[in-house]
């Protein structure tokens, strides 16, 4: 397994690529295969939205470190310390629970196409893997937030018209749509069109929470991150 690496939050930016060392190694809770066995549709599964090639951070924004940790884990801990029973990683990261993007030009909704083709689990919490600022507190009233209102009402919850982090249940319907999105030359790319045919439970979302929600897409933006946390 090739080991990438993090970011130490101490030094400059400059060459991405001269910041870069070698990762800790896994926790054994974390080295799980791709052929665990799956909960049933009662659990809540996390999803860390980890695929994409990162080309404008020039680095696996998975890799980069904050506080020490890497954002994976940090990503995966937060999921399981919200109340997920399983937490799958979306992309190819062979030293966790994973599924690998399928549909690699679809963005995050193809990562969620693709996990949905072998995850059973109906009520899934899903976090992108470089928002470090979102904790399990943060987290716990995306899922209380599911069970709000009537029953149309349950399908998805999230802050404001913030996209991500974002508690779904995902119905038979939801699944096949997802899997139509995605397919073809003009499939879907962003999550704004899964979220636009699903009833929505948004929680209050000032500028403090905005922008614990921020993630980094590119050096800037991470130095931004690592001096706000």
């Amino acid at each position: 397994m090739h080991v990438a690496t993090g970011v130490a939050p101490a030094r400059g930016w400059g060459d991405v690529t001269s910041l870069l060392r070698p990762a800790a190694p896994l926790a054994p809770s974390l080295r799980k295969g791709h052929d665990a066995p799956m909960d049933t549709n009662g659990d809540c599964l996390g999803v860390v939205l980890a695929g994409g090639r990162s080309l404008r951070m020039g680095a696996d924004k998975a890799r980069l470190q904050w506080g020490g940790q890497l954002l994976i884990d940090r990503a995966v801990a937060m999921l399981r310390t919200a109340g997920c029973t399983r937490v799958l990683v979306s992309g190819d990261y062979p030293g966790y629970s994973h599924v690998a993007d399928r549909y690699p030009e679809r963005g995050p909704l193809g990562g969620l196409a693709s996990v949905a083709e072998v995850a059973r689990e109906s009520r899934w919490l899903v976090l992108a893997v470089d928002q470090p600022l979102v904790d399990a507190a943060l987290l716990r009233p995306l899922l209380d937030g599911l069970l709000v209102g009537v029953e149309s009402a349950r399908c998805l919850c999230r802050y404001g018209e913030e996209p991500l982090p974002m508690a779904l249940m995902l119905s038979p319907d939801t699944r096949r749509w997802m899997q139509a999105a995605v397919a073809g030359d003009s499939g879907h790319r962003s999550l704004k069109a899964l979220q636009e045919r699903l009833r929505i439970h948004a929680l209050p979302a000032d500028a403090a929470m905005r922008a614990r929600l921020r993630g980094a897409n590119t050096p800037d933006e991470w130095q931004t991150l690592l001096a706000s946390g």
